[in-house]
């Protein structure tokens, strides 16, 4: 019934185009179908919040509702080494995340963001909220922390703690997403150091070379984690307070003269993904 009235509608405009009259359509409708992003895509949506350090709310009373244990033990135990914190929220919101993102003072985000960076809590100062479109196997980065001039930090590799200082480096998360057959998306993240000057490098993929400029980068794949996703549910990240001079302080800190903790969630918010078309479990798609 709906389609014949939006038929009606463009007939009577035609009609009336040609006799040189304007036929208005009804408040609120549109004989156009609103765009639809592509089937081998998600949207993320991802908030940076910014609290006090060492803040008791949301360093203990609010992980007492996130899901710790979704990651391996071992994971876990490189994660704390490292300063890092990780846990999975599924269904209802915990009241104290809810409140950490100011969810019913915050608009809904216009528009779709390539690259998500924690430079845009300059402009808000304790909540950022962003739509991060992503490609089933494509990669995307998020900045977690602004650039530093010289960075020494202590990383923990097989029980051993070792040293070490780059010089104008910065953190991301590279992301990379998975369709499953059920409408879930497999996630992928991977914290890395991007440091040095910007250099040309040639790069692979599949079979074809390209120049690409970009800095040096150090991967942490044994720091990577991978959480599956439904419509809804949430990826929290922060850092351990008590793990001061490691590379989730750094990620997960900054200010100087008042320092402050830095709290990521990522969503799924939607995935044009239909499992009653899908030939295989997973979609076996190129960026």
């Amino acid at each position: 019934m709906l389609s014949l009235r939006v038929s009606a509608w463009m007939v009577l405009a035609l009609v009336a185009s040609s006799a040189g009259c304007k036929v208005p359509l009804p408040k609120g409708k549109s004989p156009l179908r609103p765009p639809q992003m592509s089937a081998d895509t998600c949207v993320l949506e991802v908030f940076f919040v910014r609290f006090p350090f060492g803040d008791s709310q949301a360093n203990v009373r609010l992980w007492e509702e996130i899901d710790e244990q979704h990651f391996p033990a071992e994971l876990r135990r490189r994660l704390a080494g490292n300063g890092f914190r990780a846990g999975m929220v599924g269904g209802q919101m915990p009241m104290e995340l809810s409140r950490l993102l100011e969810l019913q003072d915050k608009p809904v985000p216009k528009g779709d963001a390539n690259q998500v960076s924690v430079a845009d809590l300059e402009s808000d100062p304790r909540v950022v909220r962003r739509h991060l479109p992503i490609r089933f196997r494509g990669r995307k980065e998020i900045v977690a922390s602004g650039v530093y001039e010289e960075l020494p930090v202590l990383i923990c590799e097989s029980g051993r703690l070792c040293g070490q200082t780059y010089a104008q480096a910065q953190g991301l998360l590279a992301v990379k997403a998975f369709a499953l057959s059920d409408g879930r998306v497999d996630l992928e993240i991977v914290p890395e150091l991007h440091y040095g000057k910007p250099r040309q490098r040639w790069v692979g993929d599949q079979g074809s070379w390209r120049l690409e400029a970009g800095r040096r980068r150090r991967a942490f794949s044994d720091m990577q984690l991978k959480a599956t996703l439904a419509p809804g549910s949430m990826l929290i990240l922060s850092s351990l307070p008590n793990r001061t001079a490691t590379l989730g302080h750094h990620f997960f800190t900054e200010g100087d003269a008042e320092l402050e903790q830095k709290l990521l969630v990522i969503r799924l918010a939607q995935t044009q993904h239909d499992g009653l078309f899908s030939p295989s479990p997973v979609l076996d798609l190129d960026e």
